[in-house]
């Protein structure tokens, strides 16, 4: 699985939970964990509206289907994904592809 996908699945279940709230911008970057062996991919959603908007139940879903589609059905290609939810306002005048 590659990064574009992995952003595809991220994006559809993040509209499927939250499809009020406009996506900025989903970052993806590969990495090794903290054992430095075992792949992990972050992946970042930069949203615009605020921190309350999004609830735990909404991101444990995302983070379950991405899990579901891009680790166990990807066969583990780009690791582990760790996700985040980051509101607009809390990243400033920073360009959002750069968090």
């Amino acid at each position: 699985m590659n990064e574009q996908e992995v952003r595809e699945i991220a994006e559809a279940a993040f509209k499927r939970q939250f499809g009020d709230i406009e996506i900025v911008a989903i970052n993806i970057w590969p990495r090794l964990g903290f054992d430095d062996d075992s792949p992990v991919v972050e992946v970042k959603i930069i949203y615009d509206g605020k921190y309350e908007q999004v609830n735990a139940r909404g991101f444990l879903r995302v983070q379950s289907e991405l899990v579901s589609k891009a680790w166990r059905e990807g066969k583990d290609d780009l690791g582990w994904p760790s996700l985040h939810f980051i509101p607009k306002s809390e990243i400033g005048q920073r360009d959002p592809a750069s968090v």
